[in-house]
């Protein structure tokens, strides 16, 4: 099967064939089915069946929660982590959007309760915050991006900066942790002991993609626009093995 850029690119290649060869007559009649097959490769193409895979967390539960499987060591030293989140819970209490640990909270990123969203390596209390507008019912595209050789840390929320902040000077995240969606697991290796319900995400969450290593400013808002760009070398939403349990649903959706 056709990947879609590929098939793209296929398509642009005929496109550019057909219209720049000057045929006969003759040759028209002859080369008039590949003609027809350019242009219906083109339209399939441009308009081709493009969906994603999307989390949905309709109630608040201790039990429901998406466990993704990294595609490398996560052992990082710097990180670009975007996702695509929505929720209609107001700022009465925190939520956790992503969560990797593993006896500590090795990476997380939380929306706070005072609002804005927060990064913690290595623990739960001393995180860097960014006050930023809330996720809401509308879809938020979110990246954080941090370097641990000078601590720069940075959030994107729909392609635009915020200010840098320093967090974590010369930190390294470790490898053989878990990572969860949906739930704050305090000590991975009990998780079978249930979550915080007060804690959990009620909404939709999709598209989280990881590297290891500081994405550009214009790779960023490229990837929020839809434009094509290098898939996370950690994660990629689009391959990634999702391990679901609870009430959490997987959708398909067009994109």
């Amino acid at each position: 099967q056709t990947t879609f850029p590929a098939c793209k690119h296929e398509a642009k290649r005929l496109q550019l064939l057909c219209s720049e060869t000057r045929f006969s007559w003759e040759e028209q009649q002859v080369h008039s089915n590949k003609m027809h097959f350019c242009f219906k490769l083109w339209l399939f193409c441009d308009t081709g069946d493009r969906s994603t895979q999307t989390v949905i967390f309709p109630t608040q539960t201790s039990t429901s929660y998406v466990e993704m499987t990294p595609k490398k060591d996560m052992t990082l030293r710097a990180f670009t982590l975007c996702l695509q989140v929505a929720t209609e819970l107001s700022g009465e209490r925190e939520i956790i959007l992503f969560a990797y640990g593993k006896r500590d909270d090795e990476l997380n990123v939380w929306r706070e309760q005072n609002r804005g969203i927060s990064l913690y390596l290595g623990e739960s209390s001393n995180g860097v915050t960014f006050k930023v507008p809330d996720p809401g019912a509308l879809h938020t595209h979110l990246c954080l991006t941090w370097d641990s050789t000078t601590g720069a840390s940075t959030l994107f929320m729909n392609g635009r900066r915020s200010l840098t902040k320093v967090y974590k000077k010369g930190h390294t995240i470790p490898a053989g942790g878990k990572v969860i969606l949906g739930q704050d697991p305090d000590n991975i290796e009990k998780m079978e002991a249930g979550f915080d319900a007060n804690q959990s995400l009620v909404g939709e969450i999709f598209d989280v993609n990881l590297w290891d290593f500081v994405l550009s400013d214009s790779d960023i808002l490229d990837l929020y626009s839809g434009k094509k760009v290098q898939r996370g070398n950690i994660f990629d939403w689009e391959t990634t093995n999702l391990r679901v349990s609870g009430n959490t649903l997987v959708l398909k959706h067009q994109v």
